[in-house]
């Protein structure tokens, strides 16, 4: 029994229309007189689309004019806390279900609907699997140290994986092309060959098997179908592949987000695209991974800016320019744009170019932040500690415009120090830094080096040290090669 979680419910009255698109009669023991849904998953959500009434013997019908998108869909009892189960919705969108609430999915019997049949026989299999594996577990716990013993349920646990694997095969291989056939296809696992040896048994390159599954780890993703977005399945596998197969850095998942979206955009269904490049952009665009909204800016350049992302309105497209003009001038490796002529608190006048140190740490702040309080103290103390003798310096702007409650701020925290280097843009401002430097709240740190390069923006001050002496080690790296 499973039971929804957030359901966003968009409820249609069902009516006995002439032109039918879809049909599905149900009937459920145990429940009378109530209402039950029909929803179904898209990603790691699911909605509801329509409502049915039950009468006093548990029937119940829905009904409509439209056809139904494909997809694994629900049918919830809001009377029993939520609990759902799951069928099919194919092609064929006129049939009937029976189950009770004793146990929804093992009582389920299916007309007029083949698939269905398939799906609920596979989730019963493998119910009966995952049974079977919890009674292993319990088995190999109790075994303690006896190895042969572990070694025996070990080779079971692997010959009940075979089963599960070969009982998927065995569907696809009887129901070629039909969707629930590309649903498990979608999870069918890459089979890894052994890393190729030299003549002495070496491997040849250790990362052979991890190429080799990344390489391969879309093969059977049918991109033209977009069913596979209304199950959890497609979004998960996206997930995963950008979390734990690719290299975190913003080189790395360039070409990579490039290569899926393409995938989708020539896969020919416009739902599979549109759902994967929005995924992708939103999902780079809200990373806390430094560097990554480089990423959110190539795809928005490559899709969205070139007119491919047909969905993008004239609401959305002005403010998504807006943010790509923010964040472009901040990428890692660009030029920090220089901030001339910025005053300092006794009135002398420097430009951030100007710094002559092999490292800058930029720092954007206000004293009536709570985190500026906790954050620009412990910068100085920093500072003093240890990045003063990397030849570090502080160009430390008060993004305010009240020299009075800026000099309390830093007499109250002393925030004097050689190197470091207190300015303003006042009392005339003119160096547009919130532009430059998509300053939106505080505090914001940037790290430069002697170029002005930018090499680290928005960490927190207890990695700078890192990612300076990291900095430092992978140049010296350079300069002997």
């Amino acid at each position: 029994m499973k039971k929804a979680g957030l359901l966003i419910v968009i409820v249609f009255t069902s009516l006995f229309l002439s032109a039918q698109a879809y049909e599905i009669k149900v009937k459920i023991n145990g429940i009378s007189d109530t209402v039950i849904y029909l929803g179904h998953h898209f990603g790691e959500k699911k909605y509801v689309i329509d409502t049915a009434k039950i009468d006093s013997k548990g029937n119940a019908v829905f009904i409509g004019d439209k056809e139904l998108n494909k997809g694994i869909y629900l049918i919830v009892m809001p009377s029993k806390g939520m609990t759902y189960f799951e069928i099919l919705m194919t092609n064929n969108q006129k049939f009937s279900i029976e189950t009770d609430t004793a146990d929804f999915s093992k009582n389920l019997k299916v007309k007029g609907c083949k698939e269905n049949t398939i799906f609920n026989q596979y989730q019963q299999k493998m119910s009966e699997i995952q049974n079977r594996r919890m009674d292993l577990n319990k088995e190999y716990e109790a075994a303690a140290d006896n190895e042969d013993e572990k070694k025996r349920i070990t080779d079971l646990m692997n010959n009940l994986n075979d089963e599960r694997l070969e009982y998927m095969d065995k569907i696809i291989n009887q129901n070629p092309g039909t969707f629930f056939s590309k649903i498990l296809l979608s999870l069918k696992e890459v089979k890894i060959p052994e890393s190729p040896k030299d003549e002495n048994g070496a491997e040849i390159d250790p990362q052979f098997q991890y190429k080799f599954y990344k390489s391969h780890y879309w093969d059977y993703v049918d991109f033209s179908e977009s069913g596979l977005l209304r199950t959890p399945i497609y979004e998960n596998k996206l997930n995963y592949y950008f979390e734990k197969m690719v290299v975190p850095m913003a080189d790395s998942m360039m070409p990579e987000a490039r290569a899926i979206i393409r995938k989708a955009y020539e896969g020919g269904d416009s739902l599979m695209f549109q759902f994967t490049t929005s995924h992708l952009l939103h999902y780079f665009e809200s990373s806390k991974i430094m560097g990554y909204d480089a990423v959110f800016v190539d795809i928005a350049e490559e899709w969205y800016l070139s007119g491919k992302a047909w969905w993008a309105d004239s609401v959305f497209m002005p403010k998504l320019i807006e943010r790509v003009e923010k964040i472009t001038p901040t990428k890692l490796g660009n030029i920090a744009t220089d901030l001339t002529r910025m005053q300092t608190i006794d009135e002398k006048y420097i430009s951030l170019h100007q710094v002559n140190a092999d490292y800058t740490v930029l720092v954007f702040y206000e004293p009536h932040c709570g985190h500026c309080k906790k954050e620009v103290p412990k910068l100085m103390d920093e500072f003093r500690d240890s990045l003063k003798s990397l030849n570090v310096n502080i160009f430390a702007l008060y993004t305010q415009y009240d020299k009075e409650e800026w000099k309390t701020f830093l007499d109250e925290k002393n925030l004097y120090e050689e190197g470091w280097i207190n300015v303003w843009d006042g009392p005339y401002p003119h160096s547009k830094f919130r532009d430059f430097y998509d300053i939106y709240s505080t505090p914001v740190v940037y790290v430069l080096n002697r170029e002005k390069k930018i090499i680290g923006k928005r960490i927190g001050v207890e990695s700078i040290k890192d990612l300076i002496e990291f900095d430092k080690k992978r140049n010296e790296i350079q300069d002997t090669e």
